[in-house]
C-alpha cells in the first residue's frame, strides 16, 4: 500500500485536483482532498513541487518498427548533406553489420536544399549496401548495391527512381520487408523489450500498434503480441492489424483494424490533397479507389471490429470519413468507435460527419516533427493559408469530435509533452486547446479510443494505478513552457516502472507460453 499526497491532477471529467491517492494491489483504493483515518498509518510519498497525473497513451504507433530503427544508425547533425556522408562513410567502415541502415535524415533541413542521391551514397560506401531512411519514415534512398539487391522486387513499384535512388510508397514498403528479413528474431525481440523502457521515459503506459506492415508474413504482429503479454513491468502494449484484406483480419483476433495507408505523408508531397500542390501540378496519391475503401469498411463494421483510417491530406480525409459514415448507415453500431488516424486537414463537411456518427480523431500534434525548416517546407507546398488550416484542433474539439494523440513512431518519436505543448501553442493561435482539454487528449480520451478508459486515463477509485510524475504542474506554468516540463517517475499498477528483469527471449517466452 503506498499514500501519495501534493498535487494531483485526475483527468476526470470534472477536471477534480486531489492532494491524497491511496493504491493498494496496483489499484486507486481511494483519491480526495483529505486522508481517511485507516491510512493515515502509511508514510506518505510526498510530491513536493512535483504533481501527478494517468500516464499517457499512445493511440498509434507502429512499434516493431520503431524499436528496430530507434536503434539504427541515427542521422544526427543534419545540416549538410556533406555532412551525413561522413557519417555513413565512417560507420560502415566500423560497424559489423552486413547492410548500412541509417534514420533520420530529411532534404528542408540541410543547406544543399534536397535528400542525398544514390551517387554519392555509392562513392563512400560502395562495397555495402546502404539505405537511408528519411527522418518521416515513409521512404528513403539507397546505394546501388543495395537496389541491385532488391531490383526485381522494386522495379515495377510505384515510388521507385533508379536515378536518384529515392523509394516512396509501395517501393518503400518493399524495402523494408528486405531489411527486415535480414534482421535476427532476436535483435527485434531485444529492440521491442528496451522499446519498452524508452516509452516509460516519456511517461507512456498504454500504446496502440499497428503491424503487419514491413515485416515479412507479418510476423511483427505475431511477436508484438507475445512481448506484449509477457512484460512484466506494467506496460500496455495493444496490437492492431494493418491489412487491407477483411478475410485476413478475421484469423487474428482483435478489436481494432488499420486499413493499409489511403495516402501518403506532405514530406513525400504524396499526402492526397482535393486541389494541387501550390509548388507541384499534382494532388498526391491516393492508394486505394472509394469502393475499396468503402468495402473494407462496411465489412470490418459489421464483423464488429474498430476501424482505424490513415489519413492525411483533405482528400484522404474525405474518402476515410465517408466510407465509415456509408458503413455506419449500413449498420449502425453505438459503441464502435471508429477513428481517423492523423486527420491533419479536415473539411469543414467531413467533421459535421464525424460529429454525427461519434467518429474519432487521433492526431499527431508535431506533424512531421520540430526539425529547424519544416513549416517553411510545409507553407511552400500547400500555400500558407491551408497550412494554418493543419490540425485545426480547437475547431475539431468544439463541434463535440472527441481528440487523442499519436505519434505514429517512428515517423516522429513518442513525446507527450510536447503533444501537450503543440496542442495549447498551435501554430494557428485560434486553433490552441486548454491544457486541461490538452490533458484529457493526453490521458483518458487514449484510453477511450482502445476501450480502456474504465481501467486507465483518469485517476479514479478502483481504476489501475497507472500514473506519471512530472516536475512541474501544467495549470500553473505558461502555456509557452509547457514542453519544458519534464517526466520524473512512472508508475504502473502502483509500481514504478523498472526494466524487464528477466530478459528479451524469456519476456517473449512468457507472453507465448503464459503460466
Amino acid at each position: 500500500m503506498q499514500v501519495f499526497h501534493g498535487t494531483i491532477i485526475t483527468c476526470d471529467s470534472e477536471n477534480t485536483i486531489a492532494s491524497y491517492l491511496v493504491e493498494r494491489e496496483g489499484r486507486i483504493a481511494y483519491i480526495g482532498n483529505t486522508l481517511p483515518s485507516q491510512y493515515e498509518v502509511v508514510p506518505p510519498i510526498e510530491l513536493g513541487s512535483n504533481v501527478a497525473l494517468p500516464a499517457f497513451v499512445d493511440t498509434h504507433t507502429h512499434y516493431s518498427g520503431f524499436s528496430v530503427l530507434h536503434r539504427m544508425f541515427p542521422i544526427k547533425d543534419t545540416d549538410s548533406n556533406a555532412r551525413i556522408l561522413e557519417q555513413i562513410e565512417e560507420h560502415a567502415k566500423t560497424t559489423k553489420e552486413n547492410i548500412v541502415v541509417g534514420f533520420g535524415a530529411t532534404e528542408f533541413a540541410v543547406s544543399e536544399g534536397y535528400l542525398i542521391l544514390k551517387e554519392q551514397l555509392d562513392k563512400v560506401c560502395p562495397d555495402k549496401p546502404v539505405i537511408i531512411i528519411k527522418h518521416d519514415a515513409h521512404s528513403a534512398v539507397a546505394n546501388s548495391m543495395f537496389i541491385e539487391a532488391i531490383k526485381s522486387k522494386i522495379q515495377n513499384l510505384r515510388g521507385f527512381n533508379p536515378t536518384t535512388g529515392e523509394l516512396k510508397q509501395e517501393a518503400f514498403l518493399a524495402s523494408m520487408e528486405f531489411v527486415s528479413h535480414g534482421l535476427s528474431t532476436k535483435k527485434v525481440i531485444d529492440s521491442m523489450v528496451e522499446t519498452s523502457d524508452f516509452l516509460a521515459s516519456r511517461g507512456i503506459g498504454l500504446i496502440c500498434s499497428a503491424s503487419g506492415l514491413g515485416f515479412v508474413r507479418d510476423y511483427d504482429f505475431d511477436m508484438e503480441r507475445s512481448v506484449a503479454k509477457g512484460l512484466d513491468n506494467g506496460m500496455q502494449l495493444r496490437a492492431a492489424y494493418q491489412c487491407s484484406n477483411v478475410e485476413k483480419i478475421s484469423k487474428k483476433d482483435m478489436f481494432r483494424v488499420v486499413f493499409a495507408n489511403l495516402d501518403g505523408t506532405f514530406a513525400n508531397q504524396d499526402a492526397a490533397l482535393i486541389d494541387d500542390y501550390a509548388n507541384a501540378k499534382h494532388k498526391g496519391v491516393s492508394y486505394y479507389d472509394d469502393v475499396d475503401v468503402q468495402k473494407f469498411c462496411v465489412n470490418a463494421n459489421r464483423a464488429g471490429y474498430q476501424i482505424a483510417l490513415h489519413a492525411v491530406g483533405d482528400a484522404a480525409f474525405e474518402q476515410a470519413v465517408n466510407a465509415i459514415a456509408m458503413a455506419l448507415e449500413d449498420y449502425p453500431r453505438y459503441n464502435h468507435r471508429h477513428i481517423i488516424l492523423h486527420g491533419s486537414l479536415p473539411t469543414e463537411r467531413c467533421l459535421k460527419i464525424c460529429s454525427k456518427y461519434n467518429i474519432m480523431i487521433s492526431v499527431k500534434p508535431w506533424l512531421l516533427s520540430h526539425i529547424e525548416g519544416v513549416d517553411d517546407f510545409v507553407k511552400s507546398m500547400l500555400s500558407e493559408q491551408r497550412f494554418n488550416n493543419i490540425n485545426p484542433i480547437k475547431t475539431i474539439t468544439d463541434m463535440g469530435i472527441r481528440v487523442c494523440f499519436n505519434s505514429d513512431a517512428p515517423a516522429s518519436e513518442p513525446n507527450p509533452i510536447m503533444w501537450i505543448h503543440d496542442v495549447c501553442n498551435n501554430k494557428n493561435p485560434k486553433e490552441s486547446v486548454s491544457v486541461y482539454d490538452a490533458l484529457r487528449m493526453a490521458t483518458y480520451n487514449g484510453a477511450y479510443s482502445l476501450f480502456d478508459e474504465n481501467e486507465r486515463g483518469s485517476l479514479e477509485m478502483g481504476k489501475s494505478c497507472d500514473l506519471v510524475i512530472l516536475d512541474g504542474n501544467p495549470y500553473e506554468i505558461p502555456v509557452e513552457e509547457l514542453k519544458n516540463l519534464n517526466v520524473a517517475e512512472l508508475y504502473l499498477k502502483g509500481k514504478p516502472y523498472q526494466k524487464s528483469r528477466t530478459g528479451s527471449m524469456a519476456t517473449m517466452l512468457r507472453g507465448m507460453f503464459p503460466q
